[in-house]
């Protein structure tokens, strides 16, 4: 299975191979699937954790102060999930697959899983809430499986 989305096209067969044009197209529940960005969610969710615990920030209230260095170390994670999550993909697709839509998505999704998963920036800067994450991720995913690449 191809990590980016198969999208239809008249040369799409049924019979899967490591050829593109001979994959079948993806349908929603693969699209679903493919658009979330596990690999970078992933490693963002094992070092933000670690910057979390390091700094205390599960702990902030509304009057806690935050160190620079936290602040920083939070905003420098969050943004190499940002620009790697598009890179990760570029380097991923195959010969004549569309990329940008994928691209733009998982990066959209990324940011979304982030925040739902109380990522340390969103904590220092207190813009994080249980209703709001609950909310964001879970329903972008369902409607990002609507969006189908268009053939290159």
């Amino acid at each position: 299975m191809t990590r980016l989305v198969v999208p239809k096209s008249a040369i799409n067969g049924r019979l899967a191979s490591k050829s593109l044009k001979n994959l079948p197209p993806d349908d929603y529940r693969d699209r679903l699937i493919k658009y979330i960005p596990a690999e970078s969610v992933a490693l963002y969710v094992a070092v933000d954790k670690m910057v979390n615990s390091h700094y205390g920030l599960s702990l902030l209230t509304a009057d806690s102060v935050v160190s620079t260095q936290a602040v920083i170390v939070s905003w420098a994670i969050l943004a190499l999930g940002i620009i790697g999550t598009p890179i990760y993909l570029y380097r991923r697709k195959l010969s004549g697959q569309p990329w940008l839509l994928n691209a733009i998505i998982s990066t959209i999704a990324f940011v979304l899983w982030a925040y739902t998963l109380s990522g340390s920036v969103f904590l220092v800067h207190q813009w994080y809430s249980v209703f709001a994450a609950g909310l964001l991720a879970p329903i972008f995913t369902f409607v990002a499986g609507f969006f189908e690449p268009k053939p290159e």
